[in-house]
């Protein structure tokens, strides 16, 4: 290492420098790191919680309608003020007499955003003991509503056997075709995977979104998008392989060494003419258990494996499977050379699929920390699940290397 004595860095401005940021280290290492409270002293303050509060408490808002009275659909409220709830923002449902019945939920939401009273001081806490989840839906119509989206409700039922409700864009309101179903369930909920493939799959055909509302135990609501994913890659397939180049890697197959879960296999010319299996490393070809086992497939006729056989399919679309541990899914999903791109996809198989919405949110919330997509298997066929924010366009769907999250693959 060269010494930097007599090279004038003692007394130059870079030595001040060095010095400072030693000194900063050490400080934060040996006194202590920056804590919630030394935090909250700088500018980057926490965002502010919704509290909204009731008008029936001094800190509520101000009440300028009169309050609806019970109805045997719901709340009914006056025709004046219901035709312009219902044709300007698209609440509720209009009777033959003008008047507008409102659920629940578009009470508290009409009550927090339209001044309308609420029926009684603690009409809240006595609607809550005939709908326990009245808060969680109301608060849910709220955010969904924030971006100057429309969600118009099915039922007051907490979930409704064809969807909570449909969703139209701010910019295209009734009678324009909606652009979601919507569904909502609180975060430790169990999700019934088979269920959402189901609607999923009707959502699809009918151009729709599959639009999915979580609650947590704050009241703070996190929002998805699930579709159908279709695996597309631009690599050639051991069916598309030459035979010049089958033969090639028959003759380094029979060579092959154990190493680790899988086999070692030797180059063939210092170079790998099957870029969708393995990995040089020491001058050889490292696979793991599921490639070894897609190889003695092809090459000796072996059964595959369960695991192996998803994998041969996923490969059989030209996709690369490279191991998933570092962001604790199955694999990472390229549509090219893994020198050559970023893996749109993190693939999780049926066997480590997640229970419930909370561990469905931290696989989502990793994966499009990385700028990826993150894609389970649902009996055989492949959703992806991404997070979205009211208001906002959908993410486009990954069809190539030009529709990449990463904007490169």
């Amino acid at each position: 290492m060269r010494s930097n004595t007599g090279s004038g860095f003692e007394s130059s401005p870079m030595r001040w420098i060095h010095d400072w940021c030693i000194g900063t280290f050490l400080r934060f290492d040996y006194e202590g790191r920056t804590t919630g409270h030394g935090m909250a002293d700088r500018d980057l303050r926490p965002r502010p919680r919704p509290q909204r509060p009731l008008g029936t408490r001094p800190e509520g808002p101000r009440d300028r309608w009169d309050p609806p009275v019970r109805h045997e659909q719901g709340w009914a409220i006056p025709a004046k003020l219901g035709q312009r709830l219902h044709e300007k923002s698209k609440l509720g449902r209009r009777l033959d007499d003008g008047r507008v019945v409102l659920s629940p939920e578009e009470v508290l939401f009409c009550h927090w955003n339209r001044h309308l009273s609420l029926p009684s001081e603690h009409w809240l806490e006595e609607s809550l003991t005939e709908y326990p989840d009245l808060l969680q839906r109301a608060v849910i119509l709220d955010v969904a509503r924030s971006g100057g989206e429309v969600l118009v409700l099915n039922s007051t039922d907490s979930v409704a056997s064809d969807g909570w409700g449909l969703r139209w864009s701010r910019h295209a309101k009734p009678p324009a075709p909606p652009v979601a179903n919507a569904d909502w369930a609180s975060s430790g909920v169990q999700v019934d995977w088979t269920r959402l493939l189901n609607q999923v799959t009707n959502d699809d055909n009918q151009g729709l979104l599959t639009e999915r509302y979580i609650i947590d135990e704050e009241l703070e609501v996190t929002m998805y998008h699930v579709h159908p994913v279709k695996f597309s890659g631009a690599l050639t397939p051991w069916q598309g392989l030459t035979d010049e180049v089958r033969t090639d890697l028959e003759q380094a197959w029979a060579a092959q060494v154990p190493c680790g879960e899988g086999v070692r296999l030797p180059l063939i010319g210092q170079a790998w003419p099957w870029p969708q299996v393995g990995t040089t490393h020491a001058s050889g070809r490292q696979l793991n258990a599921e490639e070894t086992a897609i190889f003695a497939h092809v090459v000796d006729g072996a059964s595959l494996t369960e695991v192996a056989e998803k994998a041969h399919g996923l490969m059989a679309l030209g996709v690369m499977l490279r191991p998933g541990f570092k962001y604790g899914c199955r694999w990472r999903a390229y549509d090219d050379d893994v020198d050559v791109t970023h893996a749109p996809w993190l693939v999780q198989t049926e066997d480590r699929r997640p229970v419930s919405w909370e561990e469905v949110c931290l696989a989502v919330r990793l994966a499009e920390g990385v700028n990826k997509i993150w894609v389970t298997e649902v009996d055989g066929q492949w959703l992806a699940v991404r997070r979205a924010l009211p208001g906002r366009p959908a993410q486009p769907r990954h069809v190539g290397r030009s529709a990449s999250p990463t904007g490169q693959a």
